[in-house]
């Protein structure tokens, strides 16, 4: 599975938009209607299903195909659509180039009238590259992104990003760019290899001068999959990202995922290899959330395994999901250029009932901040026959504050280490604060709830409580049975009441996690 999407380089910078040299691609598809709209680019993304995928991109030249991506990262949109036009959003657009060689087509729509964005090589600046005399003067773009005034108004700074595959990601204010979202993931961690569709075509709406939000559409292909997307985008303290599509499936595929969250988590807190980092944590996220329709919250603390690994949960209309990061302290992490305490949380809130399916998490091993190993993604129980529409939608939230996202109190850390006197015991610390959990006495009998499944074995537990912190802590020793991952729950009640949502985690035994 290749998810080697990096923002640690590109943060906050910018790069791409249009291809005039891709016209004669989409030549043969229908005229637009006279008022473009989601219904144009489904019926756009419904002929695509029946024709023969053929890609056909583009050469790109070797000069910008070999950059690395600090020096992709130098080159620079410097002349924005609408800038000067006195309109709340301008767009800056990358070129292809680095880890991003396909080219896509980007237009605009004006009073709901589809308009070109003519591409203009003059309207990048190269930095400090060596740049050749030959570059074609008809590259095309790779993807945009959106300024808007957000941290230092009237200026306009970037909040959300389109970049590669149907990849984008959005910051709200005093953010940094760190968890991805996707438009679809198809066959992630599968034997037979991840499929990535990708954002052939993209349609910004131009906003009025009173707008407090930005429109997208977009059209996605790839060789089992087409699909229509609108975005409604909304900058702020948190960034939200309204999603509506319709997909086709061309043939049927092992695994459809429906909004595909993309992060990274090397170590922290017991979790990961280190590998001679000296940084305390080095993560995008810390923790999946669930919420099921039954009213359960579940916390998944994220781990660097040292194999790939995949944990299915079963929900049933789920409330939402999540990729969280819990520790908002600079002394978590101690990076003074990475600064992971402002990297933003995701969570996912599907619009209307999603029925039965799993929500899936993936983990994959890395020594190293800049591979993106973590994925989650909703599993519809039921997958579309081919060429049949499936229409979903769902908000997406990058915010920073997790305060008042769950409703009970909950874990807000975790920390995991081995037990020396126990061949491969762990040693599990959970912490649990929030509502009326903080505001009990030391005195109140706290009762913990902690089960071991796959033979596992729980040695020892405690309760305390930090008065200081005014969270309460749990405190086991567990002995996971050889080459069998146990899956350890836990809760807290209080007078027989549950007092506490619940903490889950896939724990292997000591030596397995070297």
């Amino acid at each position: 599975m290749n998810i080697y999407r990096r923002r640690h380089h590109l943060s906050l910078k910018p790069l791409s938009a249009v291809l005039l040299g891709l016209a004669a691609l989409t030549a043969t598809l229908p005229a637009y209607a006279a008022e473009f709209g989601m219904a144009t680019v489904e019926a756009k993304a419904k002929l695509l299903v029946d024709r023969t995928y053929n890609p056909k991109p583009l050469p790109i030249p070797a000069f910008l195909k070999d950059l690395t991506p600090d020096q992709y990262a130098e080159i620079q949109d410097v002349s924005p659509l609408w800038r000067g036009d006195h309109l709340p959003y301008e767009a800056q657009f990358y070129l292809p180039g680095s880890w991003f060689h396909r080219p896509v087509v980007i237009r605009s729509v004006v009073d709901g009238a589809v308009r070109p964005v003519p591409f203009t090589l003059e309207h990048f600046s190269f930095g400090k590259l060596n740049v050749p005399k030959n570059i074609p003067s008809a590259l095309g773009y790779a993807g945009f992104r959106l300024l808007a005034p957000l941290d230092n108004p009237p200026h306009h700074n970037e909040f959300i990003s389109f970049l590669g595959a149907t990849y984008f990601r959005a910051v709200g204010k005093g953010a940094i760019y760190g968890t991805s979202a996707r438009g679809l993931g198809i066959d992630t961690a599968q034997p037979s290899g991840e499929i990535f569709p990708y954002f052939k075509e993209f349609w910004l709406v131009r906003p009025k001068p009173d707008a407090t939000s930005m429109v997208v559409y977009a059209l996605m292909d790839s060789s089992v999959a087409t699909g229509a997307y609108r975005f409604t985008i909304q900058q702020g303290d948190s960034t939200t990202v309204h999603v509506e599509a319709t997909i086709y499936l061309r043939k049927p595929v092992q695994v459809l995922e429906l909004a595909p969250l993309t992060s990274m988590y090397w170590h922290g807190h017991g979790r990961g290899a280190i590998a001679g980092d000296w940084h305390p944590a080095q993560h995008d996220s810390s923790d999946l959330v669930m919420a099921n329709g039954n009213g359960e919250w579940t916390t998944r603390p994220i781990n660097n395994p040292l194999y790939a690994q995949t944990t299915t949960y079963a929900m049933d209309h789920p409330v939402g999901f999540g990729l969280i990061q819990q520790d908002r302290r600079f002394s978590a992490y101690q990076g003074i250029e990475t600064q992971y305490q402002r990297r933003p949380s995701v969570w996912v809130q599907p619009d209307g009932d999603w029925g039965k399916g799993q929500l899936r998490l993936v983990e994959l091993p890395t020594n190293n901040r800049d591979m993106d190993n973590i994925v989650a993604f909703w599993v519809p129980e039921h997958e579309p026959a081919p060429k049949t529409p499936l229409h979903f939608a769902y908000t997406l939230r990058f915010f920073l504050d997790n305060h008042g996202l769950i409703p009970l109190p909950h874990p807000v850390g975790t920390y995991l280490g081995d037990d020396p006197k126990v061949p491969g015991a762990r040693k599990v610390v959970i912490d649990f604060g929030g509502g009326a959990l903080s505001k009990l006495q030391e005195t109140a009998p706290v009762q913990v709830h902690l089960e071991a499944a796959d033979g596992a074995k729980i040695l020892s537990q405690k309760l305390e409580w930090e008065k200081d912190g005014h969270f309460w802590r749990v405190i086991a020793v567990i002995q996971p049975q050889p080459g069998s991952p146990s899956n350890v729950r836990c809760f807290l009640t209080l007078n027989h009441q549950v007092m506490s949502n619940t903490w889950t985690y896939l724990l292997h035994a000591a030596k397995e996690q070297m």
